[in-house]
C-alpha cells in the first residue's frame, strides 16, 4: 500500500474515534447532571491545556523530527482515554478527562497534517489534501453515526470507538519517518511570521469563538429540543456526509485560485451558520446548518493547512500549524465559556445569536485585510510577503496569497 493510502485510512481510523468526543462529550456531561456553566468552564479549560500542548509538541516534531514518534504515543493515549471517559461521572472526573483528551489530541490532529502535506508534495497539493481529510469524514460518519445507532448508549459508544484507533497503530508504523528529508532545527517564533499569516491567525481567534456553539453547545441544544441520541448520531453523520462531498471540492479551489479567497468565503460562512441555528426551534430542522459545514469548516480546513505550510520553510510547518491550533483552542477557551454562561442565563437562542456577531467580527477582519493588501500589492508589487515567500509562491505557480 502507498504512503498517501496509508494516510488516508490512517485519517479515517482517527477520525472515527476523535470524533465521537466531538459530538458526545458536552451531551454526556448534560446526561450525567453537569450545568452549562460548569460544561462550558471545563471545555474552556481544556482548550487552555491544548494551546500550550499544540505548540510543545509542533516545535518538539520540527526540532527532533519525531513527527511519528509523537503521533504513536498520542495514539497510545488517547486510546486509554476513550475507556475513562466512558467512566466519568462528576465535574472533577470531567475535568481531568479534559486536560489529558488536550495533551493526547495535539499529538495526532497537530502532527497527522503535517505528516500528510509533505508527502503529498507541491503539485494539486489541495486536492490532495482534501480528499486526504474526505476519508476523515468517513471515519466520521462511521464512528459518530454508525456506532451511536448499533449500541445506542455514549459511554459503550466510545469504548467500541477505541478499536479504530488500535487499528491505526498498524498503518502508522507503515509510514517513512518524515524526519529522514529535512530537520528544521531553528524554532520558528510568532515575531518571525508574516503579516499575512499574522492577521489570518488574529482572524482565527474570533471564528473559532464559534467553535463550541457549532459542535459541542449545537448537539446539547438538540438534546434540549428533545433529541436522541440516534438522531444526534444522525445529525453527526450528515457533518461528516457534507464535508466528504465538499473537502476535495476546497481543494480543487485552493490549487485554481488564491487561498485567502477561499479563506475569505468560509469565514464569512462561519456567523452565517451560527445565526440560521437560532433560527430553529424543532431538532428535525437542525440539518439546515449543517449544509454550511462543508464551505465554514471544509474550507478553512483544507486551506488554513495548505495556506500556511506554503508560507514557511519547509522544517517550519509543524510550528506553524500549532500556532494556528492553539489560536484555534484561545477562542474556544473564551468561546467556551462565554457559551455557557449566556446558554445557562439566557438561553441558547441568545448564545447562538452572540457568538454569531464576534465570529463576524473576525470574517470581517480578515477579508478588509486582504482586500487592503491586494490594493497595496497592485500598487507596490512585493509588497505582500518577504521576497523568499514570493519566490517560493511563484517556483509553485500560485498566488502570493
Amino acid at each position: 500500500m502507498s504512503t498517501i493510502w496509508i494516510l488516508r485510512f490512517t485519517c479515517l481510523l482517527q477520525i472515527a474515534s476523535m470524533g465521537i468526543l466531538f459530538v458526545f462529550e458536552a451531551v454526556r456531561m448534560k446526561d450525567v447532571g453537569v450545568g452549562e456553566s460548569e460544561i462550558g468552564l471545563i471545555l474552556g479549560f481544556s482548550s487552555g491545556v491544548f494551546i500550550l500542548s499544540s505548540i510543545f509538541w509542533g516545535r518538539l516534531a520540527d526540532k527532533r523530527g519525531w513527527h511519528k514518534r509523537i503521533v504513536v504515543w498520542g495514539t497510545i493515549g488517547f486510546t486509554g482515554l476513550l475507556f475513562y471517559f466512558a467512566l466519568c461521572t462528576t465535574p472533577w472526573q470531567f475535568f481531568v478527562y479534559g486536560i489529558l483528551r488536550s495533551v493526547f489530541m495535539p499529538m495526532i490532529v497537530g502532527i497527522m497534517p503535517t505528516i500528510a502535506v509533505k508527502a503529498h508534495g507541491e503539485k494539486q497539493q489541495g486536492r490532495k489534501f482534501g480528499i486526504y481529510r474526505a476519508f476523515g469524514s468517513v471515519g466520521f460518519i462511521l464512528g459518530a453515526m454508525i456506532l451511536p445507532l448499533v449500541f445506542n448508549d455514549i459511554a459503550i459508544v466510545a469504548q467500541a470507538s477505541s478499536v479504530f484507533l488500535i487499528g491505526s497503530l498498524f498503518l502508522i508504523s507503515k509510514l517513512p519517518k518524515p524526519e529522514a528529508s529535512h530537520i528544521q532545527r531553528a524554532p520558528l517564533e510568532i515575531r518571525n511570521l508574516d503579516s499575512l499569516i499574522k492577521l489570518f491567525l488574529f482572524s482565527t481567534f474570533f471564528i473559532s469563538l464559534a467553535d463550541p456553539a457549532v459542535h459541542g453547545f449545537f448537539n446539547a441544544y438538540a438534546r434540549d429540543l428533545g433529541g436522541s441520541t440516534r438522531l444526534l448520531g444522525l445529525l453527526a453523520g450528515m457533518f461528516g456526509l457534507v464535508a466528504f462531498f465538499f473537502l476535495p471540492l476546497m481543494g480543487r479551489a485552493i490549487d485554481h485560485f488564491r487561498p485567502s479567497s477561499v479563506l475569505v468565503i468560509s469565514l464569512l460562512f462561519q456567523p452565517l451558520r451560527v445565526f440560521v441555528t437560532s433560527t430553529l426551534d424543532d431538532p428535525n430542522f437542525l440539518w439546515i446548518p449543517i449544509l454550511f459545514h462543508g464551505i465554514c469548516w471544509g474550507g478553512m480546513e483544507v486551506a488554513a493547512v495548505v495556506y500556511l505550510s506554503r508560507r514557511v520553510e519547509e522544517g517550519q510547518k509543524a510550528t506553524v500549524l500549532s500556532y494556528y491550533m492553539a489560536v484555534r483552542m484561545l477562542g474556544t477557551l473564551v468561546g467556551a465559556s462565554v457559551c455557557g454562561y449566556v446558554a445557562e442565563h439566557f438561553g441558547y437562542v441568545t448564545m447562538f445569536r452572540t457568538i454569531s456577531a464576534a465570529a463576524l467580527v473576525g470574517a470581517l477582519i480578515y477579508t478588509f485585510g486582504i482586500v487592503i493588501s491586494r490594493i497595496r500589492e497592485r500598487s507596490t508589487p512585493g509588497i505582500s510577503g518577504t521576497e523568499h515567500q514570493l519566490k517560493s509562491d511563484q517556483a509553485r505557480g500560485n498566488e502570493p496569497f
